[in-house]
């Protein structure tokens, strides 16, 4: 195996100065130079997909003393990982048309130096969030954590369209008070078991604070998951933001926490399963509130922001379960959402870029003038609507498997609550395939005669990513299996 976890993480990082520098003499055209480390990152990671079951790759070394940095790659943080720099990977294509389009209205005399820190700060976001998904040490988790939030924010303040610095400021505020709660449960964890390592956690299974470091850690997380009553940043980040920053906030950084509530406190025995109804429940509203506050959206990016919320609500409801079905369809509905919100964002952005128009009120048949973008966009919301061939379908699937589990036997508040979870996915399905109707079908309004499709350099990677929806539906063995497997044996 040619390769290593770190060198995944950090050339991204390494290649930071010279994409700069470079990127003041080539303008849009460093994108190509920043696709290089990610293409790597991509391709070593997919080439660990076959071995992972029974080898999984971890690299440490000691940092300070009783302080061990470490990435480690199993069945559970590989596809976390890989669809993360896969992502990275393809849009940073798409940015350069969609970019040079929007850093030119912004930044006329100085475009060069606009598209160089642009792809500057790109490569140091996709890289902190790879190195989330595949920590091991709580202090490096969180250190990774803390970068993550920087790029984002100076990416939405910068680059960003409306009162983008305002914006900005709120998302990093909201950002650093989750950071702070989570990282005073990591504080408190240490506290008992004298570690930092991920796999510590365990320990403090018996002890008195075992609550206060659970909740802690909890509330965090889903502040940056953006569940109900912590989502209040999210749509005015997700709408200004640049799309192609939108498609990597909305599907990659906000299921990261996702993530984490399962590597972290999952294996912590009886937390979840104790506090079931109130999980449940709570992912339940985020599902039902996402999706409504979406029908009453007029601004298309908006109405996928609050998308993002209600699908959140979906992977919470799996990992709520504490059923290995349940789990393993929320963290495989990581990828589809991944996937599947990333094509409608980029569907959108190209909608944006070839009409400069933001409202759906204004838009409609758009199919026959943009026939790639459209279907795009349909396998999109077949991906996040849960409709076969695409990977959605299979992970809510899963995700409903896991939630009628603990109650299926008997007529209790438990399969009432998962019943209406199953049920709310006719809410997904309304809103994705009407959004779609509005746009693409019906009449064609006069100042839409004279669109055309939008540039192989945008419509190219839509379909790259369409192609792995569809594939992974049909076959997700390879992912699936592994997954399951590790945790099964997370639940004994």
């Amino acid at each position: 195996m040619y390769g290593s976890l770190w060198l995944a993480v950090l050339l991204p990082i390494i290649f930071i100065p010279i994409v700069y520098f470079l990127g003041r003499q080539l303008g849009k055209r460093v994108s190509w130079v920043a696709l290089i480390p990610l293409l790597y990152s991509t391709f070593y990671l997919i080439s660990l997909i076959g071995g992972i079951t029974n080898n999984p790759v971890g690299e440490y070394f000691y940092w300070l003393p009783g302080i061990r940095f470490g990435l480690y790659a199993d069945s559970l943080s590989l596809p976390i990982a890989l669809t993360v720099s896969m992502l990275g990977a393809v849009i940073v294509v798409y940015s350069q048309t969609y970019m040079s389009h929007s850093i030119h209205e912004q930044y006329h005399s100085d475009n060069n130096k606009a598209h160089a820190t642009y792809y500057a700060l790109y490569l140091w976001y996709v890289a902190s969030m790879m190195g989330v998904a595949l920590s091991t040490n709580l202090f490096q988790f969180y250190l990774f954590f803390e970068m993550m939030i920087i790029p984002s924010w100076a990416l939405i303040n910068s680059y960003g369209s409306g009162e983008r610095e305002k914006i900005a400021l709120m998302y990093l505020l909201w950002s650093i008070v989750g950071a702070v709660i989570f990282v005073t449960g990591v504080f408190s964890a240490y506290a008992f078991t004298g570690s930092f390592e991920i796999s510590s956690l365990v320990n403090l299974i018996g002890t008195p604070w075992v609550g206060f470091i659970v909740i802690s850690m909890l509330v965090g997380l889903c502040v940056k998951m953006a569940l109900f009553g912590l989502h209040i940043w999210l749509p005015f980040a997700h709408a200004e933001a640049p799309t192609p920053i939108s498609a990597l906030l909305s599907p990659a950084m906000i299921g990261l926490a996702a993530y984490s509530i399962v590597r972290m406190l999952l294996p912590i025995e009886g937390v979840l399963n104790a506090n079931y109804i109130f999980t449940l429940s709570w992912g339940l509203i985020t599902m039902l509130y996402g999706g409504l506050m979406v029908l009453s959206q007029t601004d298309i990016k908006r109405l996928l922001a609050y998308s993002s919320m209600s699908q959140m609500g979906y992977i919470f409801v799996g990992i709520a379960s504490a059923t290995t079905l349940g789990v393993s369809g929320g963290i495989m509905h990581y990828v589809s959402h991944g996937l599947g919100k990333a094509i409608l964002f980029l569907s959108v952005g190209a909608i944006m870029h070839q009409t400069g128009i933001r409202d759906i009120r204004q838009l409609g048949g758009l199919a026959a003038k943009m026939p790639i973008t459209a279907l795009s966009f349909i396998i999109g919301a077949m991906n996040i609507s849960g409709i076969p061939p695409t990977l959605g379908f299979v992970s809510k699937f899963l995700i409903f498997l896991g939630a009628f589990g603990p109650g299926i036997h008997e007529i209790s508040t438990e399969f009432i609550l998962a019943v209406i979870a199953i049920l709310s996915t006719i809410l997904t399905v309304g809103y994705t395939f009407w959004t779609m109707r509005r746009i693409f079908y019906g009449p064609l309004p006069t100042h839409l005669e004279n669109v055309k499709e939008a540039s192989p350099m945008m419509t190219v990677p839509m379909m790259v990513l369409c192609l792995f929806s569809i594939v992974l539906g049909i076959y997700p063995t390879q992912i699936l299996d592994p997954l399951i497997s590790l945790i099964a044996s997370m639940f004994g």
